[in-house]
């Protein structure tokens, strides 16, 4: 009994420090291409995510692929892009992203969802960058500007990576946290679940073939991995507050999996929206005060290979909550 009890104690151990050192071999980098507008984090040289920053107005086409700032994100094993750019279904849906499609500034609404008649957001500069062994760090400024170029609202918008052994393997750990400032007075930030709010959009392929898969917390609805769909109506709303949910989606050979954990003390409620194309996120309305920022915090666990249980994905974001 004894020796198959030691035998066994020295594989858990051989597997925790394979897994501890072929993790500490990795190196993040930052590697910026100014003439393409695309600031690309590197581990082990391969992308782990992609800020998208261009802004060019010189010809249609140009602009609207520019006139939102969002980040790629790429599989932490394959390397290959996960999310979807400009173009396909809902070109407007982009990476990791926020907005809101009514930015209300006194008589005047601004659509930074969507980017129609004008509005956009547009890098203006980085604040901070890092990359060590063991994580990496980003800071930018990005203003969301009216059609005559005037910002409306600044952000700065910090994306934190590390490299984390989940149970299927290598994954990213993303942290996800905008500051919001008004630059035109007190604001108010409207519009609805499937149009605000922070979110995420899985690769076309996924759109194609409505593949987009759900997991959610106990007591949610769990009779359809297939997306909840609901509207806003109701007193509640129906699907709000939740303490995490994930999206789970193919692509190629390979299957995905994005854990979405929103922090502790922001507006609520927050309405949670699933769509099977591969678009989900939350959004809330609130009222953006000129003294007052509003910061939102996130937490996204991406990783490649079977999909987490409902069980250790409420483990992860009880850790998350509560360290």
């Amino acid at each position: 009994m004894l020796p198959r009890l030691y035998l066994t104690i020295a594989f858990l151990l051989t597997t925790v420090l394979f897994s501890q050192s072929d993790l500490a071999a990795g190196e993040f980098a930052w590697n910026d291409d100014t003439e393409a507008g695309e600031l690309t984090l590197t581990y082990d040289e391969k992308p782990v995510i992609r800020y998208m920053y261009a802004y060019d107005t010189s010809d249609d086409t140009r602009a609207h692929e520019t006139y939102k700032v969002y980040h790629h994100v790429f599989g932490p094993d394959s390397g290959e892009q996960i999310t979807k750019g400009a173009h396909g279904q809902f070109t407007h849906h982009r990476g990791m992203y926020v907005g809101w499609n009514k930015t209300h500034v006194g008589d005047k609404t601004y659509d930074f969802w969507h980017c129609k008649d004008g509005a956009h957001s547009r890098h203006v500069k980085v604040l901070k960058q890092e990359a060590t062994d063991d994580m990496a760090t980003m800071t930018t400024l990005i203003h969301w500007n009216n059609p005559e170029g005037e910002p409306v609202v600044a952000e700065e918008r910090t994306v934190t990576v590390k490299p984390v052994e989940l149970e299927n393997g290598k994954s990213w750990q993303i942290d996800w946290s905008t500051k919001l400032e008004s630059q035109m007075g007190d604001l108010v930030l409207e519009g609805d679940r499937q149009h605000a709010g922070f979110q995420y959009r899985a690769a076309q392929a996924v759109a194609e073939a409505n593949s987009a898969r759900y997991v959610r917390p106990e007591g949610v609805p769990q009779q359809q991995a297939e997306a909840y769909q609901v509207d806003d109506s109701g007193k509640p709303p129906r699907h709000i507050n939740l303490d995490w949910f994930a999206m789970t989606y193919p692509l190629g050979e390979n299957q995905y999996t994005v854990e979405y954990f929103p922090a502790k003390g922001q507006p609520e409620p927050a309405l949670f929206s699933e769509r099977p194309y591969g678009r989900f996120g939350t959004y809330y309305k609130t009222e953006l005060k000129e003294e007052s920022p509003l910061e939102m915090t996130y937490r996204l666990n991406v990783s490649e290979g079977e999909t987490p249980s409902q069980e250790q994905i409420q483990a992860r974001y009880e850790d998350y909550v509560s360290p």
